[in-house]
């Protein structure tokens, strides 16, 4: 699984703009290394966790290969988790070990198609939710004799860091401890220790947030903390047309994956079919909880899916031959072999740092609606907390942080940009339209158009004017 997770992601290793949202991490990561802090001196929703995690990755280096090579440990290591699942469910003969082979195949085939060729957090979160999963199916056999076993509690704590890198993890969170009290209950044992192990698990499994939560609250940043976490998802409004238009593609995309396990809950034989079937709808719930219904925010249900599906995958040729056509559509989709795209990649961004620098005025540097690194590849400050791309740009993100969009937008323009970075054309829909308004009207009166650079992304290339060389 470790040697298939290479040869699929080997040829995004070293692209330093795979994807925005993983460089925005990334660039979030480095800046902690200066003394930032999440949601005070940058702000996003994403949960401490998963800074936390870019973080770490980034202390042993600050190049982006580092985090792509822990982002494919992590997803051979999720491949690893449900073949277990599959073995623990199916038994330990051929089948079970065919089945969960090829199951785990099939994940690490079919995270591409939906996004997750490099660091996006559920490749990150997925690992842990499968690992706790994988512990709570090891655990049922005692549980179901009364017994409360060490792997029940790992389970909520791995679940536990899970919601730590995306909130919306909470519920499959929540459904794993639920399945665990639940057949502990049925096993008749005493309801004291049905009730005190109720709330050890629940304990351990909040744990990690609250522990972050009370880091904030100590340091003074509770407000910002607390309005992050929950009152700017709160907030968010959904641009529904968009959104229902971006559901359609991603069922079209996961629609591979539910034939597989339709015909997996069909002809396999699971000893844990209910929990499957709840652990998806979790996953489910957690996707409809933000229904923003891009490609990669579906990545949670592949692990249920691909667990699923070992029913029919371990069917001998008929599986084999169905891990095959899935290869052939992951390949087709989302080629791995396009070794020349990072270093298309990094000249593209080098010429931007070069543009930046060649005509960089008296004043800071402004990226609107620009690839965030540029920050840290051009030595800048950020001159707001708005760092990554759409918070100022796009019209569903107005007012949603604790900061005023347009409010900030005025503040970093009184600061007289030296030169600003501006995507040509707002890649995400609708625009907003007043703090563009306001961009464009300074460009237009202090700077001049230095040049026009293509940003390179693994799926996607957008034109950048640098308008540079700005005056007071």
């Amino acid at each position: 699984l470790l040697l298939a997770a290479l040869v699929l992601r080997g040829d995004t290793l070293g692209d330093p703009n795979l994807h925005g949202d993983e460089s925005f991490y990334h660039t979030v990561a480095l800046a902690m290394h200066h003394g930032a802090i999440p949601y005070v001196d940058v702000w996003d929703r994403k949960p401490f966790g998963l800074f936390a995690l870019y973080y770490l990755i980034s202390a042993i280096s600050a190049s982006p290969l580092a985090y792509q090579l822990a982002a494919l440990g992590c997803a051979a290591g999720t491949a690893w988790a449900i073949a277990g699942i599959t073995r623990a469910m199916a038994g330990d003969g051929d089948a079970g070990v065919r089945g969960g082979l090829l199951a785990g195949l099939a994940y690490l085939l079919w995270l591409a198609p939906m996004q997750g060729f490099g660091g996006q957090s559920p490749v990150f979160y997925n690992l842990f939710i499968a690992l706790a999963a994988l512990l709570v199916v090891r655990a049922l056999p005692a549980l179901r004799r009364g017994e409360v076993p060490g792997a029940s509690h790992a389970a909520m704590a791995l679940a536990g860091i899970g919601i730590t890198i995306k909130t919306t993890a909470l519920f499959e969170a929540a459904f794993l401890g639920l399945w665990c009290f639940g057949v502990l209950w049925r096993s008749g044992a005493p309801r004291a220790l049905v009730a005190r192990s109720a709330a050890i698990w629940a304990l351990i499994g909040a744990a990690p947030a609250l522990a972050i939560a009370a880091g904030y609250a100590a340091i003074g940043h509770w407000p910002e903390y607390w309005h992050a976490m929950v009152a700017s998802n709160l907030d968010k409004a959904a641009d529904w047309p968009t959104a229902l238009y971006r559901l359609r593609l991603l069922m079209l995309a996961l629609s591979p994956l539910l034939l597989l396990a339709m015909l997996g809950l069909l002809r396999g034989r699971f000893a844990e079919r209910g929990f499957l079937l709840g652990w998806l709808a979790a996953a489910v719930i957690g996707l409809c909880a933000v229904p923003n219904f891009y490609p990669h925010y579906a990545l949670p249900l592949m692990v249920p899916l691909c667990v699923l599906a070992s029913g029919f995958l371990s069917r001998g040729l008929a599986g084999a031959g169905a891990v095959a056509a899935l290869a052939l559509f992951s390949i087709t989709i989302a080629s791995p072999f396009r070794y020349g795209q990072p270093a298309r990649s990094q000249a593209a961004l080098d010429a931007l740092v070069a543009a930046v620098r060649a005509h960089k005025g008296a004043g800071p540097l402004f990226l609107y609606a620009a690839p965030p690194q540029l920050y840290a590849l051009t030595g800048q400050p950020f001159p707001t907390p708005l760092v990554f791309p759409t918070h100022l740009s796009h019209l569903i993100e107005k007012d949603v942080s604790h900061l005023s969009t347009l409010g900030e937008t005025h503040r970093v323009l009184a600061m007289r940009p030296g030169v600003v970075v501006m995507a040509v054309t707002l890649r995400n829909g609708p625009g907003n339209e007043e703090t563009h308004r306001e961009v464009l009207r300074y460009v237009g009166r202090h700077c001049r158009l230095a040049s026009v650079v293509k940003a390179i992304e693994r799926q996607r290339e957008d034109w950048m004017a640098i308008w540079g060389d700005c005056e007071p």
